[in-house]
């Protein structure tokens, strides 16, 4: 997910067939603390059935302190979806800047890398990283153990991604740093916002048609793009086909299954289960958190750094995470920064020249100078959080709140009550009924973002909205003090359709989008960086639970919180079927919105 730039659609271990540059010459160095080579590593054996070689391209940075006598931990690097090593190089200067050895290297299928796109999966990407690991075992300037070198590793996005498919297939990391990543692959591609886990559940997703068909894109160009190196062909000119014949012309990018799923996906209105389960291979829920026992080493210690400003990977892939390396007995902490793929960093988050200018740069460097130098520097609470309604100069740190765990704090009950109310209490619940129903392509759509694109103009100045008719809202009074969210909401509401659709067919659901606005007293509406909930409700005999979009806002004094639930969203897939749907606020049996908020 390149998306590099704010920060997809991918055991034995083996040694690499070249220690070497394959074909590279040592690129100029990029200044006075560290010299950089570049070059091709020929890595072999990956695949389900270990019969596939590629070339993988790499820059690898050594302090310039480092002897014989001196040597440094290594820190591993790779590229968002669609970028290449140079995407990394600011980061990579200043570890090797602070005596960390650096190899950064361009994912398989992307920027001079061979082979296809795997979406980050173990028997591909897993085992190319584990490789690049034997490539700095046989670096003179590494420091190495007992269990190897000493490595940590670090990437944003698909570049976080790489981190657990390596994870469940080598135990030599020593610390991880993903970045905006995600935990549940079809979940963060296909969501659907109903399970208590946050994350993964049974029933089909509803499909982000946006994000989904840009990677489709962006991965299937790749070998466009960059001619005779990303793709099936080896870099080093000879034109071999590695496994035997070329790709398929109409799936030139990635592994057919990909294409496959994407096409029939889109089709069918709901995802089919072959795509779910690839999508589910290339995840750390399934692949690393689900098959290995607490206090393996699979699990180093992990800051998860995820983006408030995120449509694509949100709070629940993140908290998912969070949960999995608690439940292994493992170092982790959980930071929600304000960049993510769908919006840049606040000033103060990021400075690769000072990190103590540089707030999470300087977090990210004290992870690994704890856990792979061992310095007595502090990792700081277990949980931070953006907030930008504080004012700072500089570094950003002074616009951090913190927690010791996750829930950051309290849960504050609203309820449903009459045609469009939101109470604070039971006994202030009023009996009333909404009813609303949706539309189906080319009719009008609740609009909440154009993902990846979003901060572009003139869709930046597009307002979120909803067409009459096609939501319910619940709207509480003027706040008289204001309110600080921190977590993922939940609404479990009771939902009646009069209009139900026969059969077993997905597709024909009920598909709801849960949102939570802040209204100004002038009547200015925010979606609180364009994030919606979408659920796929396939038994309303039963209350409906949604998971809302996690946030960090704050509903200032004076202003009103409300709740939609919306039929359509133009970014995602929707129902096929059209239902008339009512929602009555009963005082006996309420509908009960649970919102996590802080003190400050």
């Amino acid at each position: 997910m390149r998306l590099s730039r704010a920060a997809l659609v991918p055991g034995m271990i083996l040694a690499l067939a070249a220690t070497g540059p394959i074909g590279g010459t040592p690129a100029a160095a990029s200044g006075p603390a560290y010299t950089v080579s570049s070059g091709y590593a020929k890595v072999v054996k990956l695949g389900p059935n270990a019969d596939t070689s590629c070339d993988v391209s790499y820059d690898l940075y050594i302090p310039k302190l480092a002897r014989p006598t001196q040597k440094f931990p290594a820190i591993l690097t790779t590229n968002g979806f669609g970028g290449s090593k140079a995407d990394q190089a600011s980061q990579a200067a200043l570890w090797a800047t602070h005596q960390y050895v650096v190899l950064s290297y361009s994912g398989l299928g992307f920027g001079g890398s061979s082979c296809l796109v795997y979406t980050d999966d173990p028997d591909w990407d897993g085992r190319a990283a584990s490789q690049m690991i034997d490539f700095l075992a046989k670096q003179p300037n590494v420091l190495q153990d007992k269990r190897g070198p000493i490595v940590g590793t670090w990437g944003g996005s698909y570049g976080g991604g790489f981190q657990f498919a390596l994870a469940s297939v080598d135990t030599r990391v020593r610390a991880m740093v993903p970045e905006i990543t995600w935990n549940d692959l079809s979940y963060s591609l296909l969501p659907n916002n109903n399970s208590a886990n946050f994350v993964y559940g049974n029933t089909a997703g509803v499909e982000k048609l946006e994000w989904a068909s840009l990677f489709y894109s962006l991965g299937n160009a790749e070998p466009v793009l960059n001619p005779g190196h990303s793709g099936w062909t080896n870099t080093d000119g000879s034109g071999t086909q590695y496994n035997g014949t070329p790709p398929n012309p109409a799936c030139p990018g990635y592994e057919l299954i990909i294409c496959e799923g994407q096409t029939v996906s889109l089709a069918q209105g709901y995802p089919t289960q072959a795509i779910t389960d690839r999508l589910r291979h290339a995840s750390a829920q399934y692949e690393l958190f689900n098959k290995y026992p607490a206090g393996s080493l699979h699990f180093p210690p992990t800051l998860l750094a995820q983006g408030q400003a995120d449509t694509l990977f949100n709070f629940a892939d993140a908290v998912a995470n969070y949960r999995g390396f608690k439940a292994k007995g493992a170092p982790v902490k959980l930071v929600l920064k304000e960049g993510g793929h769908s919006g840049g960093a606040a000033p103060g988050e990021y400075n690769y020249t000072d990190p103590s200018k540089g707030y999470i740069t300087q977090l990210e460097l004290n992870w690994f100078d704890h856990y792979l130098k061992k310095l007595p520097v502090s990792t700081g609470p277990e949980v931070e959080y953006f907030r930008d309604w504080v004012p700072y100069t500089g570094s950003a740190q002074a616009a951090y709140g913190s927690a010791s765990a996750w829930p950051a704090g309290t849960i504050k009950e609203l309820y449903l009550s009459g045609t469009g109310g939101l109470v604070g209490t039971k006994t202030a619940i009023q009996p009333g009924s909404a009813t609303f129903m949706n539309t189906l392509p080319p009719g009008p759509a609740s609009y909440s973002e154009t993902s990846e694109f979003q901060n572009t103009a003139p869709l930046s100045q597009q307002a979120p909205s909803d067409p009459q008719g096609t939501f319910a809202a619940y709207t509480t009074a003027p706040l008289v003090n204001a309110v600080n969210t921190v977590g993922i909401p939940t609404i479990d509401v009771r939902i009646t359709d009069a209009n139900p659709a026969s059969g077993a067919d997905p597709s024909l659901n009920v598909v709801l989008f849960g949102k939570i606005y802040d209204i100004a007293p002038d009547g200015t509406v925010t979606l609180v960086h364009r994030i919606v909930s979408p659920v796929r409700a396939a038994d309303l005999s039963q209350p409906v639970h949604i998971n809302l979009p996690g946030i960090v806002h704050q509903y200032a004094a004076g202003h009103r919180i409300q709740l939609v639930l919306a039929t359509t969203d133009s970014a995602y897939a929707g129902s096929r079927a059209v239902h008339q749907l009512s929602i009555y606020a009963d005082p006996l049996h309420p509908a009960v919105l649970r919102l996590p908020v802080v003190a400050r």
